[in-house]
């Protein structure tokens, strides 16, 4: 609804501000190649005047074709209408809105909680399998290091062999050659 002295309404001047601002946000540092080019032209002001002009022409033929003033005003009028008005209302069931969509509301939360049971169903289920996984992981793990452990302790076993046969070989050579001298 335009008012008589044809000044904007309130709501046309705050979508004005905010194309305003949106305008004025624009950085100049995207028009540094053509300042270097052709400084005397003023490229950046020259842009942000038509930028504006275009959009607020576009927004004042849109505003005026859809009579928008007017579809806010009635916006404003069906929210305040209704601002504070708890008290109860003529239905066929006599009850008010909260008791008539009081079981639509529980019968959604039933939905909701037999869908949020069948997926700890499910997230169980996938834990278990990932527990018994880690704990066959965990047991062959232990296999390996208590196999490691043994074959460690088998190799020391035998490079202890070993050495008294090397010892045992060196003592045998000594005697040969001590023998092989006299």
């Amino acid at each position: 609804m335009q008012q008589e002295d044809n000044t904007p309404s309130e709501y046309k001047m705050r979508f004005l501000k905010k194309y305003n601002e949106m305008v004025e946000q624009i950085s100049p540092e995207h028009f540094d190649e053509y300042n270097k080019i052709a400084p005397k032209y003023r490229v950046f002001e020259i842009y942000k005047a038509g930028l504006l002009d275009n959009i607020l022409s576009y927004f004042n033929t849109i505003w005026n074709f859809t009579d928008t003033d007017e579809h806010l005003n009635i916006l404003d009028l069906m929210k305040n209408d209704h601002r504070n008005d708890s008290d109860k209302k003529w239905r066929p069931t006599g009850k008010s809105v909260e008791e008539q969509t009081r079981p639509l509301i529980v019968n959604k939360l039933k939905w909701q909680l037999k869908y949020y049971e069948k997926q700890i169903e499910f997230q169980k289920q996938q834990l278990e399998r990932a527990v018994l996984r880690v704990e066959a992981s965990r047991q062959k793990w232990k296999n390996l290091l208590e196999r490691r452990e043994s074959v460690k302790a088998s190799v020391t076993c035998e490079l202890n062999d070993l050495r008294k046969i090397e010892s045992q070989i060196i003592d045998f050579e000594e005697k040969i050659v001590e023998d092989l001298q006299r």
